[in-house]
């Protein structure tokens, strides 16, 4: 497989979001070039939104590329922002698109890239009627994770302080290969230990990661608004989408505990490094978690950090209780209540 890194600019597109799969895709192509008219420019995508999956489909964006905005009622026209992707060519029947999403993603983790909830597929060509001929570009968005700690660590400490910490940074690449992406990025927390408290790292780190999809947030953001409860709100992530954590209120402090990442490796696990394998959701720590500073994991806590602020609508902090990178057995988080939240 050929996996290639581009960078994918911000566009702008005719957009229509829909919940299904991808034999309902042509319809929707059609009425976009329909709108679209001369102003269509380029193949037709989709930003798949993996976490909004259920029994009747996926949500998907479908977009078409415009070289001009257009007035349309029916559809949006928005600039789509754009990003770095590991691409590689599917060729043949959709159905079996997985099998090359499993070749692909071992490579980007072979780098080290964390991916994004969103991905993006670009149909060169789809035929249901003969799917030999479907062509399909696919976009796997991933994280830019140092330029995002680079920002941070600028924005909360300054310039000066982060050339000093991050100057490590200017030998990665996106082709760099995770050991030594990581012994740089080891190399760079250690020396933001020297001049950063841990309010400080907290505060860079916890903007850099994985986002929590917003559709999610906003579900549960209502429901505290209407109950003013966050044993409420705890109750109904038990209950609700896949996606949202078990919490565990104690006090004035809920707890995030992790689960692992691959369940059934962890079953099968019989040594430590093998249930580290399986528990650890991020590329960029494998094999290195007893040599990496526990700072990397304010980074984590940045999931829990956007869900919870974006339910209550406050400033939170929380803490790394746990962490493989600490040595424990499992990853934990310490979300304080502040005052007035019920």
């Amino acid at each position: 497989m050929t996996v290639a890194y581009k960078k994918i600019k911000d566009n702008l597109v005719l957009t229509h979001r829909i919940h299904g799969d991808v034999k309902d895709l042509p319809v929707v192509f059609e009425k976009l070039r329909g709108a679209a008219g001369n102003a269509a420019d380029g193949f037709p995508f989709v930003v798949l939104h993996y976490p909004l999956t259920d029994e009747k489909g996926m949500t998907m964006d479908v977009c078409l590329p415009l070289s001009k905005t257009i007035h349309n009622k029916d559809f949006k026209v928005i600039y789509l922002e754009g990003g770095i992707a590991a691409t590689t060519i599917h060729r043949g029947p959709y159905d079996t698109i997985m099998d090359s999403y499993r070749k692909l993603v071992p490579e980007v983790y072979k780098h080290g890239h964390p991916i994004q909830e969103n991905g993006r597929e670009e149909f060169q060509n789809l035929d249901l009627e003969k799917p030999e001929n479907t062509v399909v570009e696919i976009q796997a968005m991933i994280i830019d994770w140092e330029n995002r700690v680079e920002n941070h660590v600028e924005r909360v400490l300054g310039k000066e302080k982060k050339d000093y910490a991050l100057g490590g940074f200017r030998d990665l690449t996106l082709e760099t290969e995770q050991p030594q992406r990581a012994s740089i990025i080891r190399d760079a927390l250690e020396k933001l230990n020297e001049v950063a408290t841990e309010d400080q790292k907290y505060e860079a780190l916890s903007r850099c990661g994985h986002e929590f999809p917003t559709e999610l947030i906003e579900e549960m953001r209502d429901l505290y608004r209407a109950t003013k409860s966050i044993d409420t709100v705890i109750q109904a992530m038990k209950e609700g989408h896949y996606f949202f954590p078990k919490l565990r209120r104690e006090g004035r402090i809920i707890y995030d505990r992790k689960g692992p990442a691959r369940k059934e490796a962890f079953e099968k696990a019989e040594t430590r490094l093998e249930r580290q394998r399986a528990i650890c959701f991020c590329p960029l720590l494998k094999d290195v978690w007893d040599e990496m500073p526990g700072t990397f994991c304010y980074c984590a806590a940045g999931w829990p950090r956007r869900l919870l602020e974006g339910i209550l609508e406050t400033p939170l902090k929380i803490e790394v209780t746990k962490a493989l990178t600490k040595g424990d057995d499992y990853c934990e988080f310490a979300i304080h209540l502040p005052e007035g939240v019920q």
